[in-house]
């Protein structure tokens, strides 16, 4: 916990940016939340946490000893300038460092490795509090590790200018984020660039990868504040989770090769991002992979990179997405409390994970759904969504009994003292079952009756402006039924949402019941 802390605290300065969805220091090469969590399980975790271990300080130095070995916790002399971590200590091989242990040594610039030093993360080693750096009448705060030293010796790493790599050099482990880099050099021989590599290296401008680099784990250019073009080459098919998060002034990326994925957080806080062109191959997109960049578009609270939806405003309440929309990224939608209608046009062809999930709206929550598909973890957590339009009569439905629950459970907090602030407690709520709106013989009224869904049949929609009720014509009635549905009464339904709206301006209100009025006048 104390290494993440250290990390975000060091993009807080360097960004000065509120930090949100900052991906965890262990992670991989990760895309989207599934393949991370399943990444995160599978790791070792060093130290292992339920082995016991004494602590000792010794020379400034503070380390956790284990039974056959070290680790480096933590440097108390806060003054230091360059630091030779000992082979051994106590008899135990020094094997390596956890939770920055030079987080707080602002004018640390050299640090030098034993040859018993294996496990560690670069990043995290070299996280230093940083310092001021004058630019354009502005102060920047930057890391000041310039250099990091492993002896020939060394049976797990190498050197070569300025930046470690593992043995074999085939994976570049990383580079001290205050070295005079500006265009990156990579071996020839390195097939990996490691988590977080290049991790605040403020000198850095331009990265063009080459071919030979196959993967690039996650985070690899976090906080590169003034990168401004990055290449990835042919190999390169998934960006990965945070890979570019907060390059402020990052302005181009190119993609030589056929991107399918495009990772959480990928470029995130990229301001300077203005234009990015989603190819036609990308068929997934993480969560915030393009939060605050610079290239969104805003339409109705909804936001928009290309002809995909990548988020949407924390208070929007319509979420009627535009027709020629090919992909929503995952978790657009997701804890959305004021949305109580979204609508799915048919061009859709790509729905990311929970991409509804718990819409917790206090209102009862509509979803029009014109896609071809839906998947199994699409719609299965919206959950106070009660009415399920299904539009297209062979749409294929996941095959189980989660993809459209019978009803829901949520939870709401509810304060039972208003004068104590802990006085409040979690109440448990059921939703009323949930009702599936299709055609007759429609692939939505078999599954509904399946998995004994309530089972209503859509009909036709009206082309008459106005004709809410679908009765065939516009008339006092649609007025009447529209009023009804705004106040909220029970058992009201609208039969086609968007031939009420007359002031056509993406949502249902007194506007609306106004112009009925003045168009039944004349």
């Amino acid at each position: 916990m104390k290494k993440i802390l250290s990390l975000l605290s060091a993009l807080a300065i360097i960004c000065t940016i509120p930090m949100i969805n900052i991906i965890d220091v262990n992670a991989l090469e990760a895309a989207t939340m599934e393949e991370y969590n399943t990444q995160i399980k599978e790791k070792d975790e060093f130290p292992n946490p339920d082995e016991k271990y004494t602590e000792i300080t010794e020379n400034n130095l503070v380390y956790h000893l284990y039974n056959e070995y070290a680790v480096l916790y933590e440097c108390k002399d806060r003054e230091i300038t360059e630091i030779e971590i000992p082979a051994e200590i106590k008899g135990l091989p020094v094997t390596g460092a956890v939770d920055s242990p030079f987080g707080f040594c602002r004018n640390l610039k050299k640090i030098t490795l034993p040859d018993t030093f294996e496990n560690f993360e670069f990043h995290d080693l070299t996280c230093t509090t940083v310092t001021k750096l004058s630019s354009q009448n502005t102060d920047i705060l930057i890391p000041s590790v310039s250099e990091v030293i492993v002896s020939e010796t060394n049976p797990y790493y190498t050197l070569k200018d300025g930046m470690i790599y593992t043995k074999d050099m085939k994976t570049l482990i990383g580079c001290p984020p205050a070295m005079n880099i500006k265009e990156l050099k990579i071996s020839e021989q390195t097939e990996t660039i490691s988590d977080y590599a290049f991790f605040s290296c403020f000198n850095l401008e331009k990265a063009v990868i080459p071919a030979n680099v196959k993967h690039i784990n996650n985070g690899a250019f976090t906080a590169c504040i003034n990168l401004k073009n990055i290449e990835f080459p042919e190999s390169i098919t998934s960006v990965s989770g945070g890979i570019c998060y907060c390059c402020v002034s990052l302005s181009n990326v190119v993609f030589k090769g056929e991107i399918e994925k495009i990772g959480y957080n990928a470029f995130e806080n990229c301001y300077s991002l203005d234009s990015f062109d989603i190819p036609e191959t990308v068929s997934y997109i993480g969560n915030c992979a393009f939060e605050m960049a610079g290239c969104i578009e805003n339409i109705n609270g909804i936001h928009y990179v290309n002809n995909w939806v990548v988020g949407s405003d924390e208070e929007i309440e319509n979420a009627d997405i535009k027709e020629g929309t090919t992909g929503i990224a995952e978790l657009s939608f997701f804890t959305r409390s004021y949305i109580n209608y979204i609508n799915v046009p048919s061009s859709v062809k790509h729905i990311n994970y929970v991409v509804f999930g718990q819409i917790n709206s206090e209102k009862i929550s509509r979803l029009d759904y014109r896609c071809s598909f839906i998947e199994e973890k699409t719609i299965a957590a919206a959950k106070t969504t009660k009415d399920f339009y299904i539009y297209d009569p062979k749409c294929d439905i996941y095959d189980s009994d989660k993809t459209i629950p019978a009803e829901y459970k949520y939870q709401q907090s509810v304060n039972t003292d208003t004068d104590n602030a802990f006085g409040i407690i979690h109440k448990e709520y059921i939703t009323d079952n949930t009702i599936i709106h299709g055609f007759e013989g429609s692939t939505a009224q078999a599954y509904a009756e399946k998995y004994n869904r309530k089972f209503k049949v859509i009909r036709e929609s009206s082309s008459i402006k106005g004709d809410i009720n679908a009765d065939g014509s516009f008339n006092a009635a649609d007025i009447i039924l529209l009023n009804r549905w705004i106040l909220d009464a029970d058992d009201t339904e609208l039969s086609d949402w968007k031939a009420a709206d007359l002031h056509e301006d993406g949502k249902l209100d007194v506007l609306d019941i106004c112009k009925m009025k003045h168009e039944l006048i004349k």
